[in-house]
């Protein structure tokens, strides 16, 4: 393998962990943005697609709880690799026409997911400078909206048209190419591994020290509620428009597109105004206001809106349910002690995790109760400002430990 020098290497960590964000994102939401027309396919209810996210993201709260170990003795390198093939073994999987095999592929996709964070944050923090970590990891964290811009765009389209096994092909190969673009690093980035190390040995090491931090507990918490309404609005999102709101398909993915581009773009400005501010606390309080305030407008909508506003409504959503997990995890990586990042990433990805289970089985059990999206919508915005509560808590945990 060739050698390379500490700016190249900056700059190609940057890239590939953005991509295997990017890749991970596409997988995990492909199902829920072609879910009609899947759900026709096979004779089921598109709601069905809330349990198989729920699934998903419980494989990948199980493997997360490993996955910071398993950094520690493979090399960050090579579990960035596992994950993009776990990712193409379950998109492959999702293609096969039978429930049984989307639910086996969902646990694949789930565990590659588990390793791309602790993977990412062991890399970063090795090779970039500590002054840029907002920013540098906002940056990185933009491959999730890109992925679903990305999908949302492209995957409904390619299902009206071609069908909707189409949509998973082309992600397959995204993954695998960026699985070949990798290998290259691998000798340098897996330099630092240790063999001995154990992978199953105390797994919820991670966690423990995450709860032990009173910041990094109270902020793990916050994640783990933003992550349940990011969720519930990635998952249900087209199928209420589609169901309630009289749009098209495609017009649905197009709105979901626009909210993921804001996602994209917040997340760099976040993580940049993170950096200027020199507090992450305040940012994810500006970004829960934002997130509360359009969920609420959010249950409001109908077709009779004009379009410029709904787009208009469908970028604030992006900027607060998309645009906190680059602060989030560059804030739990200041925190980290030295060389435990991938640890801590592990411990602090299980919450953000165990949000994604939890809010898409919620939303759908609350939707089979109540029998409207727009309704199960408004809980959404209820549990948004609960977050409001913890983040106090985090700033009186900071100012604690700053005594």
């Amino acid at each position: 393998m060739p050698e390379f020098g500490p700016r190249h290497h900056a700059v190609s960590v940057v890239l590939i962990t953005t991509g295997v964000q990017m890749a991970v994102a596409m997988a995990n939401i492909v199902l829920a943005t072609i879910a009609p027309a899947v759900a026709q396919d096979l004779g089921v209810d598109p709601a069905w697609v809330g349990y198989q996210v729920s699934l998903l993201f419980g494989a990948a709260t199980l493997s997360t709880v490993f996955g910071g170990a398993a950094v520690l003795r493979w090399g960050a390198g090579r579990a960035s690799q596992m994950s993009v093939l776990a990712c193409a073994l379950g998109l492959m999987l999702f293609a096969l026409p039978h429930l049984a095999f989307i639910a086996i592929g969902s646990v694949a996709v789930g565990a590659g997911m588990g390793l791309a964070n602790p993977a990412a944050a062991h890399l970063l923090v090795r090779y970039t400078a500590p002054e840029r970590r907002n920013l540098i990891f906002s940056v990185k964290q933009t491959g999730v909206p890109l992925g679903g811009v990305v999908t949302a765009l492209t995957a409904p389209a390619l299902a009206v048209t071609v069908g909707w096994r189409w949509s998973l092909a082309m992600i397959t190969a995204y993954t695998l190419v960026l699985f070949v673009l990798g290998r290259r690093y691998q000798t340098a980035w897996n330099s630092d591994r240790d063999p001995g190390r154990i992978v199953t040995q105390r797994p919820f090491s991670g966690v423990a020290m995450v709860w032990r931090e009173g910041t990094l507990r109270w902020i793990s918490l916050v994640a783990l509620v933003f992550s349940i309404v990011q969720r519930s609005l990635l998952t249900f999102t087209v199928i209420y428009l589609v169901v309630e709101g009289g749009y098209g398909l495609v017009e649905a993915g197009v709105m979901l597109s626009v909210a993921q581009i804001a996602g994209s773009v917040s997340r760099v400005a976040w993580g940049w105004l993170a950096d200027r501010m020199r507090s992450s606390l305040a940012v994810l309080t500006m970004i829960c206001v934002i997130t509360t305030a359009s969920m609420t407008a959010l249950v409001a909508l109908d077709g009779s809106w004009p379009r410029p506003v709904v787009y208009f409504l469908f970028f604030l959503l992006g900027m607060g349910t998309l645009g906190w997990n680059g602060v989030f995890h560059a804030e739990c990586a200041r925190l980290s002690p030295p060389g435990m990042t991938s640890l801590v990433a592990g411990g602090t990805t299980f919450f953000v995790f165990a949000g994604v289970l939890l809010g898409p089985a919620l939303f759908a059990a609350a939707y089979q109760v109540i029998g409207s999206y727009s309704v199960t919508f408004s809980l959404m915005a209820v549990v948004s400002a609960l977050s409001l509560a913890l983040l106090a808590l985090a700033v009186r945990a900071t100012r604690r430990a700053a005594a």
